[in-house]
């Protein structure tokens, strides 16, 4: 009888374990696209995976997954407007965010091609990364090798390259804390995640780009590029029952990119 009761105990045992391990897992997992719905997540929890800190200070993630083959992307020319809700509306999409560079008199600085269209063209000065679609996976080039492979779709200059082949790109923090925005691609580029950082209290502010980076190879990413940060960080995007949310940027940005599932 002893021996029964001791062999029940470490049974018992032995499953509360495995759930607790399945329990830990499921939480680790990053955030995926379920029922043709863009999943977000916010969570000040430190090194949750789903906030980023640096200087005793928590950042809040959003972060939006999307499967390639279920989401058309496209760049729309906002004409230097903070109004991304409105494009949201107007183009039917599930997230909007703000995309590349400009310079001060408002021009779009770098590619960007939108439905095969080119809406402006390469600047091999700017460095960074291309970031591409061909309508069956997205990858990550580097600018100063870049040549324009067949069928894009899609295309997106910035910079820097955060992860290049799941490793951290930058080599040291900078010092240099700002909002941004990023673009990470993950299952042989098949998957693409939208992730936006940027301070909830009001406070301009934000991680540095080693921190940014840290944090999306760890959440999986095999290659991510940052896009225009700091006052242009912004994003509009759906929730259920048809809800629209928005973090306007703080000045006008003249491309953003949309997300709309199929």
């Amino acid at each position: 009888m002893r021996a029964q009761v001791l062999l029940t105990l470490v049974a018992m045992l032995a499953l509360s374990a495995c759930k607790r391990t399945k329990g830990d897992a499921d939480q680790a997992r990053p955030p995926s696209l379920a029922g043709g719905a863009p999943a977000s997540t916010e969570d000040a929890g430190a090194d949750a995976g789903d906030a980023i800190v640096e200087d005793a200070r928590t950042y809040a993630v959003r972060a939006w997954t999307f499967p390639l083959d279920r989401v058309d992307l496209r760049i729309e020319d906002v004409a230097l407007s903070t109004a991304l809700e409105a494009t949201l509306e107007r183009t039917g999409a599930e997230l909007v965010v703000n995309g590349g560079f400009f310079d001060p008199a408002g021009k779009a600085v770098g590619l960007a091609i939108s439905d095969g269209a080119v809406l402006s063209r390469l600047s091999r000065e700017m460095s960074g990364g291309v970031l591409t679609y061909d309508g069956e996976r997205a990858r990550l080039w580097e600018t100063e090798t870049f040549a324009m492979p067949e069928h894009v779709r899609f295309a997106i200059q910035c910079k820097p390259r955060l992860v290049v082949d799941g490793a951290v790109n930058i080599k040291r923090d900078d010092g240099k804390r700002s909002e941004r925005t990023a673009l990470c691609l993950r299952d042989g580029g098949t998957t693409i995640d939208v992730v936006v950082v940027r301070d909830q209290s009001g406070d301009i502010g934000g991680p540095s780009l080693y921190a940014l980076a840290s944090f999306l190879s760890r959440r999986g990413c095999e290659a991510a590029l940052n896009l225009d940060g700091g006052p242009s960080t912004g994003a509009a995007w759906r929730e259920e029952a048809g809800r629209t949310r928005s973090l306007p940027p703080r000045k006008g940005v003249r491309h953003a990119v949309t997300f709309k599932t199929r």
